[in-house]
């Protein structure tokens, strides 16, 4: 230090220059492993955190097992509880609006009446027209097949024409004398259904209960658990129940859009078995992708054979143009954001269903398939931990904020 720097003020002096720092050893610059920390227990670490979740999931497996052989065990109690349930949440606005003017007993008896002769109108006007129409669509598909065999043998092709008469006649013969094996199917099918006495039964005595208490059960249930289990199951409950309602209400009002434009427009191009079609669409609406797909093709069949293939691409083009309608208007606008299930995961689920438990399994699977998220978003919100400064405490479960709650 100079002379001068010594003789000035305190606040005038300068700070030494700081030493050069020593230079890092040449692994350490280019990020080598010998700069590294090495953590001799890391890899048992991950292994015991693998074994524990290991163990975890095979416990929980095994209580799927177990559930799945129960509810295999009890199928003929469990399936009529899961019917009563959809109804229920179909018919539960109605028997809300009678409970305001009756007893709750008489309410919902008369809602479940009132489906029950709903129903059976359903079944009366259908069932006469099935017989009356296949034998109408065998008159129209010989003609249409004849005309069709006239026009082909009219090309320049290399076609017999007595071998295509041979091949007609026998497949108009065929279908003429198995009309009445059909009538008689569909009328074996309609006696197993009824076989399935009891399974109808326990739905309509369920659904009468689950209208006339169905808001008694989770209080009769916190009697038998603890506040904390209580709270839980009335979450998920409230969500299923939410969600279950949107989603057959939604469906049963596509299904009936579908079957009301379908069907009048069938009725208008004089498509034999129009009401049954009609009919057809509105229950296979129920089962998505799938059932619109079947109950379209089938429609387009029979205008085809009736009408031939111009009738047939009109049927198609009308088929298309509703469910596009319903798809991407009258569903969105009715579900919202309540019930948003990708299209894979319906099919998927759909397919699965179908596969286990035939149609029964395919019909079910969307609605198991809208649970099961319900319970997953659940327990995913009651995982995230919340930060009381920006969460407001009165968030829903599935995370959306309740009505006036700051954004």
């Amino acid at each position: 230090m100079t002379r001068a720097e010594s003789d000035a003020p305190d606040h005038l002096q300068t700070a030494p220059a700081p030493a050069d720092p020593a230079p890092a050893p040449e692994g350490a610059r280019h990020g080598s492993s010998t700069a590294r920390r090495f953590r001799p227990h890391a890899v048992a670490d991950g292994l015991k955190v693998s074994a524990s979740w290991t163990a975890r999931s095979i416990v929980v497996l095994a209580g799927l097992v177990i559930l799945w052989y129960v509810t295999g065990a009890l199928w003929s109690v469990v399936l009529p509880t899961l019917f009563a349930l959809l109804l229920a949440s179909v018919l539960w606005p109605v028997n809300r609006v009678l409970r305001m003017i009756l007893p709750r007993v008489l309410a919902s008896l008369l809602t479940l009446l009132g489906f029950i002769g709903v129903v059976l109108g359903i079944g009366a006007l259908t069932l006469p027209t099935i017989a009356s129409g296949i034998t109408e669509l065998t008159i129209l598909a010989q003609r249409n097949v004849r005309d069709m065999v006239e026009l082909v043998s009219g090309l320049p092709l290399d076609l017999d024409s007595a071998n295509l008469d041979r091949v007609v006649d026998t497949a108009l013969n065929q279908l003429q004398s198995n009309v009445g094996n059909i009538v008689s199917g569909i009328t074996t099918g309609l006696s197993e259904l009824t076989s399935g006495t009891i399974v109808v039964l326990l739905t309509l005595v369920f659904t009468f209960f689950f209208l006339k208490d169905g808001d008694r059960f989770m209080p009769w249930a916190s009697r038998w658990t603890n506040s904390t289990a209580y709270r839980h199951a009335a979450m998920i409950a409230n969500g299923t129940w939410k969600a279950l309602s949107s989603y057959i209400v939604a469906q049963a009002t596509v299904a009936l859009v579908d079957a009301v434009f379908i069907g009048l427009g069938l009725v208008l191009l004089d498509i034999p078995l129009a009401v049954p079609l009609a009919v057809l669409v509105f229950f296979s609406a129920f089962i998505p992708v799938v059932g619109a797909v079947v109950s379209g093709l089938l429609a387009t069949a029979v205008a085809f054979l009736a009408y031939g293939w111009v009738s047939a691409l009109i049927v198609l083009g009308l088929v298309v143009l509703v469910q596009q309608l319903e798809s991407n208007f009258i569903q969105p606008l009715l579900v919202g954001r309540t019930l948003e299930i990708h299209p894979a995961v319906v099919l998927a689920s759909v397919t699965a269903g179908g596969t286990l438990f035939g149609i029964v399994g395919a019909f079910l699977a969307v609605p198991t398939t809208a649970v099961v998220i319900v319970v997953l978003q659940y327990l995913r919100e009651q995982s995230i931990e919340k930060n009381p400064a920006i969460e407001s405490p009165e968030d829903d479960f599935d995370g959306t904020a309740a009505a006036g709650a700051p954004a």
